[in-house]
């Protein structure tokens, strides 16, 4: 037999019936070949046929008898899956038997062993595999599943944590939050994911990263000082810049026209500014803020600018 599969083709019948042919010492040169070469293709075959190997020495492990009661304990496991009656097989036929179980109980077992994650909870620094490094805040939680490694480089957060990724523009490090995900090659950022109300809030300090909203189909990428800011009541990405340090709202503006800042302020003081005058917008600021009020920012903006500021309410400010 010549195996030929291919890939993302081979059906779970046929690869579980290869491995366990393998595994079970029934397999022929060409097939422990196309194995062995399969398996070095990517860590993650490698963890499958582990997973398997385990699974058949747990079903298979004979009991105080003899070998030939490991048929009957097929035939048993058989019968609990199946009423009809088992038949004892002979030795060749093992292959056939062990890959039709793995096919009931394989993935159950593989998705197990590629799930079983470590979970990191804040406040905490954890430092991954690859030399990533991750600031969780108290409410945070990072899951990294078992096949992290230096080329399949993906994590689930809720809550919010700072990242310093290694950078890798082969093997980008992948976030995932919700339905949306953040996509890094090397950088520093943070990340707030909330679930409850699917807020996502993604904050770049150096670098560049990826966010990708597969529901909306959407993906934007964000660079140096720029925020992004997305939830259930405003699905579609909502982005700002000018952010050096998002949770000391530290602004720097060298240059940027009113309406960019105003666009900044909103999504930093969650504020919102009517301008009556259109043409303040297109002025020119030079400015920077650190841990000031929306009503301070407003109020110096008004003072340079030669307008007069208004504050409506508490999020609501009118320039004219």
């Amino acid at each position: 037999m010549t195996p030929s599969f291919p890939d993302n083709a081979m059906q779970d019948e046929a690869l579980y019936t290869l491995l366990c042919k393998y595994l079970l010492q029934e397999a022929d040169t060409t097939e422990r070949a196309w194995v062995e070469e399969w398996k070095a293709l990517d860590s993650g075959n490698l963890v499958l046929l582990q997973s398997l190997e385990r699974l058949l020495k747990v079903v298979t492990a004979p009991s105080v008898e003899d070998t030939a009661n490991t048929q009957g304990a097929w035939a048993q496991l058989f019968d609990k899956i199946d009423d009809t009656p088992v038949k004892r097989l002979p030795r060749f036929g093992w292959w056939k038997v062990a890959a039709s179980v793995l096919v009931i109980l394989g993935a159950s077992w593989w998705m197990i062993a590629h799930f079983s994650a470590q979970v990191y909870k804040g406040p905490e620094m954890a430092t991954l595999e690859d030399g990533s490094k991750v600031q969780l805040t108290p409410s945070a939680k990072l899951t990294v599943g078992r096949d992290f490694n230096g080329r399949h480089r993906i994590v689930k957060l809720t809550g919010a944590a700072t990242f310093e990724v290694n950078g890798d523009p082969q093997n980008p490090f992948v976030i995932e939050v919700g339905k949306s995900e953040v996509k890094v090659l090397g950088t520093k950022f943070t990340v707030d994911y909330q679930p409850a109300n699917a807020a996502l809030k993604v904050h770049v300090s150096a670098g560049k990263v990826m966010v990708i909203d597969h529901k909306q189909q959407d993906s934007v990428i964000l660079t140096d000082g720029m925020l992004l800011q997305q939830d259930n009541n405003k699905p579609e990405f909502r982005i700002a810049a000018n952010i050096s340090d998002l949770n000391k709202k530290a602004l720097s503006f060298n240059n940027t026209t009113l309406e960019e800042v105003l666009r900044t302020l909103t999504e930093v003081y969650d504020i919102k500014v009517e301008v009556s005058n259109t043409d303040l917008l297109h002025l020119p600021v030079h400015a920077n803020f650190t841990s000031e009020t929306p009503d301070e920012v407003l109020k110096y903006l008004a003072l340079t600018l030669g307008a007069t500021c208004e504050k409506v309410n508490e999020r609501q400010y009118k320039l004219k």
